[in-house]
């Protein structure tokens, strides 16, 4: 798919749908770090002035005419939301949003360092909670390439809070970082039992790590 071709349509007909309520639209995900394969979701990201029930309606009405419905995903709130939102998150949410109408940045407090760390501890935190209940209880190793995924996100934000360089690409990341994390990054379809105590081990020495700074 070319991505290009289909969020500038994307863009034109959201501005039909909502005219000046539209406040910013980019895209997030594989496809806004330009690693998209066959499979991936499109992410849009919108904030709206109001996001009501008619809007969320007409934008519901909308996709369910596009061809590519089924892999639509994304985040769309109003700027009130937007502002509102967990701050560690929200720094997550525009450091990952290439933006092609608007500028999100302007929309919402400036991202601190405080907002980095945070992110950094609950991704460390979350991961370590789901691989420690996985090894003990559910035992499906299904999960981990999922898990491993979102030790990348926490990854790309450490690196940044380390060196203030933010990297998009993951294929880029692996260049940069230690070598514990480069084969975090770098594992292929993990699904034993030591990929999840390897992950296990990597969620606990960062935070930890975190928590000392």
């Amino acid at each position: 798919m070319d991505i290009s071709i289909f969020m500038e349509s994307f863009k034109d007909n959201l501005l039909a749908l909502f005219n000046d309520n539209l406040l910013f639209l980019g895209i997030q995900g594989s496809y806004g770090r330009s690693e998209a394969k066959e499979t991936s979701d499109i992410d849009p990201v919108i904030i709206l002035k109001q996001c009501r029930k008619d809007e969320l309606l007409r934008y519901r009405d909308y996709i369910d005419t596009l061809p590519e419905k089924d892999i639509l995903c994304g985040f769309v709130s109003s700027i009130d939301e937007l502002r509102a939102w967990e701050s560690a998150d929200r720094a997550q949410l525009v450091l990952d949003t290439r933006p092609l109408y608007g500028n999100i940045e302007g929309l919402c407090p400036p991202i601190t360092g405080d907002d980095i760390r945070r992110a950094v501890q609950q991704g460390a935190c979350a991961i370590y909670h789901a691989s420690s209940h996985n090894i003990l209880h559910a035992r499906n190793w299904s999960i981990l390439p999922e898990l491993y995924k979102s030790a990348g996100f926490t990854i790309r934000m450490k690196h940044y809070l380390q060196t203030d360089v933010y990297v998009s690409a993951f294929r880029d990341l692996v260049a940069v970082v230690d070598e514990e994390e480069r084969t975090i990054l770098g594992a292929y379809n993990p699904d034993t039992e030591d990929d999840a105590f390897m992950l296990l081990e990597w969620a606990s020495k960062t935070m930890k790590d975190i928590n000392a700074d």
